[in-house]
């Protein structure tokens, strides 16, 4: 089976790049969560149906909010290239870049909302599935973190000002909130687990 976005992840082009590929993953992992949830709709009998169903719906949401993050990190980065190329003002760049910066920065948070899905999972999934829980975890940190990278990345191509220091602020919160979050719903996932155990 081939799929179209990691062949074209592979080329030797600048598009699609590290935001994009962030992105994918955390699609990736909403995929397997989308699953899961689906598996334990299917399972109910009684009023967690409603539960699973309202959770399936935002997950759903979460992945197609990713997927178009995804498309948007490339064309962001296109029109900051090309500013820079055709030699615009430092006010069209700027903004060019500042598009290259929040699109990595949205990625962060869809990612790190996700997180709080597989909380809810968690909770009430059958004990065969947590193991796979932990895999979207992961795959949602990893998202979290390369999105992390390209939105510094771009942030040093800015100059010093206020705006900048309230991006790398911004940033930096999100990030140390994302890991917080994520070391609890790896910790209370992996104690239904069993993981914890010796």
């Amino acid at each position: 089976m081939v799929d179209s976005f990691i062949d074209a992840l592979a080329r030797p082009k600048p598009v699609p790049g590290g935001g994009a590929a962030a992105a994918h993953g955390a699609c990736v992992g909403l995929a397997l969560l989308e699953k899961i949830v689906q598996v334990e709709l299917l399972r109910s009998l009684d009023s967690s149906e409603a539960e699973w169903g309202k959770l399936l719906q935002e997950v759903k949401k979460s992945a197609s909010t990713l997927l178009q993050l995804r498309d948007e990190d490339g064309r962001a980065y296109v029109r900051f290239a090309q500013a820079k190329t055709f030699g615009k003002g430092k006010k069209e760049i700027f903004e060019a870049l500042r598009q290259a910066i929040e699109c990595p920065i949205r990625i962060m948070e869809e990612a790190s909302e996700a997180v709080n899905f597989v909380a809810r999972a968690g909770m009430y999934c059958k004990g065969h599935l947590l193991s796979d829980l932990l895999v979207v975890c992961e795959l949602l940190r990893a998202a979290t973190s390369g999105a992390h990278r390209i939105a510094q990345a771009n942030l040093r191509l800015t100059e010093a000002s206020p705006e900048r220091s309230e991006y790398l602020d911004r940033l930096e919160q999100l990030f140390s909130d994302s890991r917080e979050l994520y070391e609890a719903v790896v910790s209370a996932v992996g104690q239904r687990a069993g993981f914890g155990e010796h």
